[in-house]
């Protein structure tokens, strides 16, 4: 992506209104060969990140296993970063955050730990993204399961697509959160500069797998929108946007503000 283009859509993004906090995503796709050996390095690492919260240095971190996902990408586990500023990403990690989460611990104890860390994984992808749409306040509590979609979209058609994502599909999913057939709807923007081919990410959480086939849609665009076409505006929207890529991810650990 060009500098340009760059530019253009830094400029779209902080210009679309939302009902979304500032929330940023910084996503790590990581390949790991030993999951037991990953998973008990994560519990442990979960005590900073929750010192980190109390900090103020993140909002959040979540980890989750791939359990499916339609392109051919090796990598199985996620982990995800949350902040609230573009300013706190780049934000090294200071040594009274490690001694509070382990008093214990000395420089020879961090090394060790630091070595079983860069061991139990390989970062395949990292990408940032920017959150433009939620039905939540912050971040979503509740979910387990996580269906996510990875979407291209026309820059030409970008505006119509968060417009008609925002007017009537974002009430929709809120309704189904109403009706406790899912935990969260959100719909996030990708940075520029990552290599994976898409624009925006929509994530669908539920706090078990059964909701996820229990769709009311039709039931819900009755009900709010009475007057309106569901099978047009469906069959706009699937115009404007092109699905790439879906996967499902199982929340591991997570620590929250």
């Amino acid at each position: 992506m060009t500098k340009y283009v760059c530019i253009i859509f830094f400029f779209f993004l902080a210009g679309f209104k939302t009902q979304s906090q500032n929330i940023i995503g910084v996503v790590d796709y990581l390949k790991v060969e030993n999951a037991n050996e990953f998973l008990e390095v994560e519990k442990l690492w979960q005590k900073i990140e929750e010192e980190r919260v109390k900090e103020g240095m993140t909002i959040g971190w979540s980890v989750y296993q791939v359990m499916f996902k339609t392109i051919d990408d090796p990598y199985n586990f996620i982990s995800i970063s949350w902040y609230d500023s573009f300013s706190k990403l780049d934000k090294k990690i200071p040594d009274e955050v490690l001694e509070a989460a382990y008093p214990e611990k000395n420089k020879a104890d961090w090394k060790e730990f630091k070595q079983k860390v860069d061991n139990s994984r390989i970062l395949i992808n990292s990408g940032v993204f920017y959150q433009q749409l939620t039905c939540v306040n912050g971040l979503d509590r509740l979910g387990k399961y996580y269906v996510i979609n990875e979407i291209t979209v026309s820059p030409d058609d970008s505006k119509e697509y968060l417009q008609l994502s925002k007017d009537i599909f974002k009430p929709l999913f809120e309704e189904d959160i109403r009706n406790n057939n899912r935990t969260v709807w959100s719909l996030w923007a990708k940075w520029p500069g990552n290599d994976k081919d898409f624009q925006y990410l929509a994530a669908d959480g539920y706090s078990s797998l059964d909701q996820i086939d229990h769709p009311k849609y039709m039931e819900y665009f009755s009900k709010i929108f009475p007057e309106k076409d569901f099978k047009g505006i469906s069959a706009r929207m699937d115009k404007l946007k092109k699905p790439v890529n879906t996967e499902m991810w199982k929340l591991v650990f997570r620590a929250l503000k």
